[in-house]
This record gives structure tokens, C-alpha cells and sequence, in this order.
């Protein structure tokens, strides 16, 4: 109740004009995914509590560009607002790559008490200080292990196989601590790679298991969470300084309610997704021994734990994991 009121009060507060801003946002993902739809929902929220002073247009890759693209528009104002991975901002923030690492959160909610507390806030000064203003943390999806012939619950278990993973060294350089060979494919080739044999195993989050049809050729789907990465709905800094204190408040409230709503339409979409490939045959695993792979990371960890600021970073969030209820 109170948040409604006050939402309320600030949307009062505010001096409307006669005309609406147009605004514009963008998201990688299109209107499957939460992500989306977490943005879809801000924007939505943004013009009802503003009486239609704020309102905005939703773009993605399929009709404005790649992230790479939205980025150079967001940082020169030509984008409003944007939900950008966690790898736009550690070029900024070099500290973030700790957010990147695998095994870093156990889970989502680690990773949520990470960014919404006290560390997530000395970030978001940080991000600030180099054109960043972060309004809120999405979830940018849990992606897991999947594979053709057996289920990986072991850190044994990935020895010898090919594997492909995202375009990230962090998580080639895990691969080969694992024993395992790390493939480098484009996302759209992995189904047939898999078919093929010329893959025995990928990773993803569950909604691109789904979406992409690969667990048609790889069932078994292996629970880890070694990979929980944040976006941040962020707003350019040149339409930022433009709002009144008011104004602020009311766009940073509204982008948290946001972060909300699609947090719990990730785990409602996940939950639907996996009753849905249950039926269709998928087997579900959860990783037995999580130490086994944490054990091995040592050359993942090394060039983090190095730097006295990122180290010092990770073991903060890695000791949040371990006084998780």
C-alpha cells in the first residue's frame, strides 16, 4: 500500500506538459522473453503513473539493431532508456566481470540480494560515473548445461566432451579446466551440431532451450545455475539530467516495480517451460556436487582475485552466497 501512494504522490508532484515526451527503449530479446516484457511493462506503468507525460516505443534487434548498435544510440542520446548485459557495462566498470564468472551466485536470489544491496549499490555509483545510469537489475536468464548421450552432474561428467558455450573467455577458459573442448559456433548452428554429433553438449538459458527447439536433439538439461547474469535497465544520462527530482524518483520507483514484475515472470516461465519439456521428454537433473567444479576454477578466478578491487569484490559476493537461507 504504501509504495501505490507513494507512486501516487509523485505522479502528483510532477508539472506535466501539454504534450507527451516520445521516448525510446530497447531490449536485445523480443516479446517471448521476460525481459521484454519486464520493459514493456515499465513503459506501460511509466505513462499510466505520469498521466501520459512519459511515453515510450519498444524496440529490439529484430527492428532497431544489435546491442552494439543500441548502445552507441543509448550513449549519445538517441535511445532512452535500454536493458544492457552485463558485458556493455564491464567495459565501463571493469569490476563487474566478477558478476560474469561462473559459480559466482548460487542462484537467481543470490545474485538479486547481491545487486539490490549494498554492493549493487556502490556499482551503480560507479556505472554513474561513466554514463550509466542503472534504474534497476533484471535477470538476465540462469543458463545451464544440456547434453545428447548423458546428464552432467558431476564436474567429471564434461572431461572429453565438446561443448559449446557463449562468447565469453571466462567461460571457454572453465571449459578447459573442466577437460572438456570448447566450441566455437554461432547460436543458430548449435541444433544441427548437435545432431550431428559434431557437439555432445551447449548451454542456455531454459526459455532458449525451449524457443530454439535444441532440446529436440539434446535431452537432458542439467540444473547448475553456474551462470546467472544481471542486466540493467539503465536510462542515458542526457534524459536523466533533464527530470526534475520528482520526475527521478518516479521513473527510478517505476523501474524497480518493473525489475519486480519480470523477476516473477521468469520464474513463472521457467516453471511452465519445464512441465512443457517434461512432456516432450526432457530430463531434468540437478548438478550433485557443486564444490567439484568450484574447485577447478582456479584459472577462471586468478586473473580476478589479481586485482585487489575485483577480488575483494568477488569474495564479498561469493560469502553473500554462503549466509543465503
Amino acid at each position: 500500500m504504501w509504495r501505490k501512494l507513494f507512486v501516487l504522490a509523485l505522479a502528483a508532484s510532477l508539472q506535466l506538459t501539454a504534450q507527451a515526451a516520445e521516448l525510446k527503449a530497447w531490449v536485445l530479446q523480443g516479446d517471448a522473453y521476460p525481459n521484454h516484457q519486464g520493459l514493456n511493462y515499465f513503459l506501460d506503468q511509466l505513462r499510466s503513473r505520469s498521466n501520459g507525460k512519459f511515453d515510450g516505443k519498444l524496440f529490439s534487434a529484430d527492428n532497431l539493431g544489435d546491442q552494439k548498435k543500441a548502445l552507441s544510440m543509448f550513449r549519445s542520446g538517441e535511445l532512452d532508456f535500454a536493458v544492457l548485459s552485463n558485458g556493455a557495462l564491464s567495459q565501463a566498470v571493469p569490476e563487474m566481470k566478477v558478476m560474469s564468472l561462473p559459480f559466482i551466485f548460487k542462484n537467481a536470489d543470490h545474485m538479486f540480494r547481491t545487486l539490490d544491496g549494498e554492493i549493487g549499490q556502490n556499482l551503480e555509483r560507479n556505472l554513474a560515473q561513466r554514463g550509466f545510469v542503472v534504474l534497476a537489475w533484471y535477470d538476465g536468464g540462469t543458463r545451464n548445461f544440456f547434453s545428447r548421450n548423458k546428464p552432467v552432474r558431476y564436474a567429471s561428467d564434461l572431461a572429453g566432451l565438446k561443448v559449446r558455450v557463449a562468447n565469453r573467455s571466462e567461460l571457454q577458459r572453465m571449459l578447459e579446466a573442466l577437460g572438456a573442448q570448447s566450441v566455437n559456433l554461432p547460436y543458430e548452428q548449435v541444433r544441427a551440431a548437435l545432431d550431428n554429433g559434431s557437439l555432445d553438449a551447449a548451454e542456455n538459458d531454459i526459455v532458449s532451450y525451449q524457443l530454439s527447439e535444441q532440446y529436440k536433439s539434446a535431452r537432458y538439461y542439467t540444473i547448475s545455475h553456474y551462470s546467472v547474469v544481471p542486466e540493467a535497465l539503465a536510462i542515458s544520462t542526457q534524459l536523466w539530467q533533464k527530470l526534475t527530482p520528482a520526475e527521478q524518483a518516479l521513473v527510478r520507483q517505476t523501474a524497480r516495480d518493473s525489475a519486480t514484475e519480470m523477476r516473477a515472470i521468469w520464474a513463472q516461465k521457467t516453471a511452465t517451460i519445464r512441465k512443457q519439456l517434461e512432456k516432450e521428454g526432457v530430463k531434468f537433473y540437478e548438478m550433485r556436487d557443486n564444490s567439484s567444479f568450484i574447485t577447478r576454477m582456479n584459472s577462471v578466478y586468478s586473473p580476478i582475485l589479481s586485482n585487489p578491487s575485483s577480488g575483494d569484490l568477488m569474495l564479498k559476493v561469493m560469502t553473500l552466497g554462503q549466509t543465503q537461507s
